[in-house]
């Protein structure tokens, strides 16, 4: 997300379901009286991804540093699951 600033940034979870969603808008004049230059720029982004079941939606983390945006799912701990191995028999 390069030249956006978090204020820009929007992350929902609804249903299940991530959305991070960014929009920037920049507009610049400059100049002299005789010398005049304008520019803009526009960047949009928006994706959604279904979160695991065991994701913790109220503890999801997320850091914009240096136009990278990092988002950390905590899930919770699955219960181990006993394996039980069955002897195959010769008939």
């Amino acid at each position: 997300m390069p030249g956006m600033a978090k204020e820009e940034v929007k992350i929902t979870v609804d249903d299940g379901v991530l959305t991070i969603k960014g929009e920037h808008k920049e507009e610049k004049e400059e100049g002299e009286d005789d010398e005049h230059w304008s520019s803009s720029s526009y960047g949009y982004y928006n994706t959604s991804l279904v979160l695991p079941d065991d994701a913790k939606a109220d503890d999801i983390k997320a850091e914009l540093k240096d136009g990278v945006l990092t988002v950390t799912i905590p899930r919770t701990e699955k219960p181990k699951k006993d394996v039980k191995q069955v002897t195959v028999e010769w008939c």
